[in-house]
C-alpha cells in the first residue's frame, strides 16, 4: 500500500518475516546507538541510583580490561552461536561462497571488500555462526577487525567480544597471525572512507594507497586471501539532501564525507525511508590464497609486489563471479581508488 510515496508493508507479513526484521533492525540499532545506549545507562547507573559503586567497579573493569581489543579472549562464545543471528543472516539473505580449500595449519588475512555502509555480509559471514564458515572452513576460527572505540562502550563491548571482534591495530593482527594456526583476521580494508562510497551501482574501493596489511601479511606469513560480498552495496539505496535544507546543514555540521548523498534504508512497517536496511542477496566469495613469505622487516619492493598481486587476484576474483551474483548491469564495474 501506498500513501504520499511512502510504500507500507502488508498487514499479513508471516511472522518470520517480521522476525528477520527484528533481526536487523536490532542489529543496526546495535552498531548505530549500542554504543550511546550503554554509555547513557552507565551513567544512570552511577549517577541517580544506589548502584552507583557496581557502575565504578565495571568502569574499573573496562579500564584493566582494555587489553581485550587485541588479545583475542575466549569469551562469551555463545554470543557468536545464538539463534537470533539466523534471522538477520535470513532477512537478506547472506551466503558464502568457497573456491579454495584452505588448511588449518596456517593463519590468514582475509582483506575482504567492498565495505559497505556497515558491512552486513562480513558480519554474518564472520563474526557470527549462523553461516556456513565453520563448515565450509574446518579448523579455521574468524576474527571480524572493527574500530577500537567498540571496546570503549559500556554492555555493548561485551557483545563485541562474544563475537570474537578485534581492534583495527597492528598490534592486534600480529597478535592474531604471528605464530599461529587457524585464525582468520577479517578486515574490512577500506574502512570508514569507503563506507562513504558505499552507494548502489559501480563498486568503489578504496585499495591503491591501502598497503598496511600487506606489510603486516609479511611480517606473519600469513596467506592473504582476497573476498568480495556480492550486494553489499545494495542494501541501501542513495537519497540526497536538498540544497540549502535542514539535513544539509546537519551534513555539513557533522561533516559528512559523501556531500549531499545520503544511505537510505526502510522502517520496520514501511519500505521507503528509514535506517533498517533493505532486503537484498548478500553473496560473499572467498577467494583464491595469496601465500607469501615470512619477512621480518619487509623492503617496500616487496610491500608494491605482493600488492600487486593481491589486486591482479581480487580484480580476478570480481570478473569471475560477477554474472552470477551481480543483477544489474551498473554492478558490473570495479573503479580502484
Amino acid at each position: 500500500m501506498k500513501l504520499k510515496d511512502v510504500e507500507f508493508a502488508p498487514l499479513c507479513v508471516p511472522f518470520k518475516r517480521r522476525l528477520e526484521t527484528l533481526a536487523a533492525a536490532g542489529w543496526i540499532y546495535l552498531v548505530v546507538f549500542g554504543g550511546m545506549t550503554g554509555w547513557a545507562l552507565f551513567l544512570y547507573i552511577l549517577m541517580a541510583t544506589r548502584f552507583w559503586w557496581a557502575a565504578l567497579i565495571y568502569g574499573l573493569w573496562i579500564y584493566l580490561d582494555r587489553s581485550v581489543a587485541w588479545n583475542s579472549p575466549d569469551r562469551f562464545r555463545f554470543v557468536r552461536r545464538l539463534g537470533w543471528w539466523r534471522h538477520f543472516k535470513n532477512y537478506f539473505p547472506v551466503s558464502l561462497v568457497k573456491t579454495h580449500d584452505l588448511p588449518a595449519d596456517k593463519s590468514y588475512l582475509f582483506a575482504t571488500y567492498p565495505h559497505g555502509v556497515l558491512c552486513a555480509g562480513s558480519f554474518s559471514n564472520f563474526a557470527t555462526d549462523a553461516g556456513q564458515f565453520s563448515e565450509l572452513f574446518p579448523g579455521l576460527t574468524s576474527y571480524l577487525i572493527t574500530l577500537s572505540l567498540h571496546f570503549c562502550m559500556p554492555f555493548s563491548r561485551e557483545i563485541g567480544i562474544g563475537l570474537c571482534l578485534q581492534e583495527s591495530s597492528e598490534k592486534s593482527l600480529m597478535n592474531l597471525l604471528d605464530n599461529k594456526k587457524g585464525n582468520v583476521a577479517v578486515l574490512m580494508v577500506g574502512g570508514v572512507s569507503e563506507a562513504f562510497k558505499s552507494f548502489p551501482g559501480p563498486y568503489h574501493l578504496i585499495l591503491k594507497n591501502r598497503k598496511g596489511f600487506i606489510r603486516v601479511a609479511l611480517q606473519t606469513g600469513a596467506s592473504l586471501v582476497p573476498v568480495f560480498s556480492f550486494g553489499e552495496t545494495s542494501v541501501y539505496g542513495m537519497g540526497q539532501a536538498e540544497p540549502n535544507s535542514f539535513w544539509e546543514k546537519v551534513l555539513k555540521v557533522i561533516k559528512w564525507k559523501s556531500g549531499n548523498k545520503v544511505p537510505v534504508g526502510r522502517g520496520f512497517f514501511q519500505y521507503s525511508f528509514g535506517i533498517v536496511p533493505r532486503r537484498h542477496p548478500i553473496v560473499t566469495v572467498v577467494g583464491k590464497p595469496i601465500d607469501v613469505p615470512k619477512i621480518a622487516k619487509p623492503e617496500k619492493e616487496d610491500i608494491e609486489k605482493y600488492h600487486q598481486i593481491f589486486i591482479d587476484e581480487l580484480t580476478q576474483l570480481f570478473e569471475e563471479h560477477k554474472t552470477k551474483y551481480s543483477k544489474h548491469p551498473d554492478e558490473m564495474e570495479l573503479v580502484l581508488d
